[in-house]
């Protein structure tokens, strides 16, 4: 295999070819391209589309979060977590990066049955590369090829998998590369299976469930269950303080919010915060990421919205010597507004609103 460039001899003036991922390459193609702010596609965005099942498909990129500009090029679909749901590892030009997405639409599993299937031949090639395999429920069937080979630059995983919805079994019939076909019946839902050509009866498998650690929400640098001992905020004279939680906490909750005097649903929930606050049922943190110049206008709202809390404002970038900034809890040039970090009384993140705050399902003690 040789580079997509040739590299010109000075002597000879003639090209001769050169390994790829060598150094003038990346240097020349790669780094000139992402400092100049280019593309190899002109900056398009991935797409993910939703089969509704009626012949139409539905554009989710954005909502799914899968709409990345750094341009995909191979995508390998398989179950990563072990869940009988298919994810998605993209490998993406832009920064050589790879991303992988994890399925995790939220359907009842009695409404979202699947089988996974693996294959092993006696006749062709012991892998099955090229079998058919139909699924039946009742007169609906559904067929995939094991190819091995699908998609741009990728591959297929060796399992193939069948969604069966709300029905609990499916037959598969196999039409192997060899030329031989093969029913195998009753394969219940939620189960894997390995069929042997030949057999015909199918052999259940062990499935290992490999859970996925949850994403960061987005401009939070935290997850639930993580810990947060200590909260930078810069106070009201300007003061650099490190806000221990333990010691706000007293044993209650600590509700971290960060809000915003442009903000209409912050400023909306203020008075709801200094209730809680007020009573003693929670600890209330509010930090305002207003800029400097803004900042009284944030200090008169807290006063007439919420007179209880104290006035709070980021600290972004640090002045020189002063605690470390909130970047340790949250990215503030990604972060919706308003974001709320629900905090046990030692600190552990609970709960992460990134909405506004619901005076029923978010007061102390909800879950």
């Amino acid at each position: 295999m040789v580079a997509s460039s040739c590299g010109e001899t000075s002597s000879t003036k003639k090209f001769q070819t050169e390994a790829v991922g060598n150094a003038g390459f990346l240097a020349r193609h790669n780094g000139e391209i992402f400092r100049e702010g280019r593309s190899f596609s002109g900056n398009e965005r991935d797409k993910l589309f939703l089969n509704q099942g009626d012949g139409s498909f539905l554009d989710v990129s954005d909502l799914s979060g899968a709409d990345s500009a750094n341009d995909g090029r191979a995508v390998i679909a398989f179950d990563a977590d072990g869940d009988f749901d298919v994810d998605l590892f993209v490998h993406e030009t832009q920064r050589e990066r790879h991303a992988l997405y994890r399925n995790d639409i939220q359907v009842p599993v009695e409404e979202n049955g699947a089988i996974k299937v693996q294959l092993r031949a006696v006749t062709g090639n012991e892998e099955a590369i090229g079998a058919t395999v139909v699924a039946s429920v009742g007169d609906t069937k559904v067929a995939q090829v094991l190819s091995r080979g699908a998609g741009f630059v990728s591959c297929q995983a060796p399992e193939l998998i069948f969604g069966l919805g709300v029905e609990e079994m499916a037959d598969v019939t196999v039409h192997w590369p060899g030329g031989g076909s093969e029913t195998f019946t009753e394969l219940n839902s939620g189960t894997a299976y390995l069929l042997v050509e030949g057999v015909g009866r199918a052999q259940v498998l062990d499935v290992v469930e490999r859970p996925l650690p949850d994403p960061m929400r987005r401009g939070v640098n935290v997850r639930v269950g993580e810990k947060v001992t200590s909260i930078p905020v810069q106070g009201e004279g300007g003061a650099v303080l490190a806000l221990d939680v333990a010691e706000l906490s007293a044993g209650k909750d600590v509700y971290l919010n960060f809000w915003a005097s442009y903000c209409g649903p912050c400023v909306a929930e203020l008075p709801i915060l200094d209730a809680w606050n007020t009573a003693g049922e929670v600890s209330v943190v509010a930090v305002s990421v207003d800029a400097p110049s803004a900042r009284e206008r944030a200090a008169a709202l807290l006063k007439e919205r919420a007179p209880g809390l104290a006035l709070r404002f980021s600290v972004d970038p640090p002045p020189s010597g002063a605690p470390a900034a909130p970047a340790a809890i949250v990215d503030l040039a990604r972060l919706p507004l308003p974001t709320t970090l629900i905090l046990g009384p030692d600190g552990t993140v609970k709960r992460i609103l990134q909405r506004p705050v619901d005076e029923e399902k978010d007061r102390p003690g909800s879950k």
